[in-house]
């Protein structure tokens, strides 16, 4: 196997942001705004 096969390509190239890190940063944001957003409405 050589290293082409090996590399796990998590789809960035669709992703709107440069960094998986700045991604994963913001998906959490949103979670925790949706989460605040349905403890504040229930």
């Amino acid at each position: 196997m050589n290293e082409q096969e090996a590399k796990f390509d998590r789809g960035s190239a669709l992703s709107i942001f440069g960094s998986d890190r700045r991604e994963d940063f913001m998906a959490l944001v949103f979670a925790l705004a949706i989460a605040f957003g349905v403890y504040v409405t229930h």
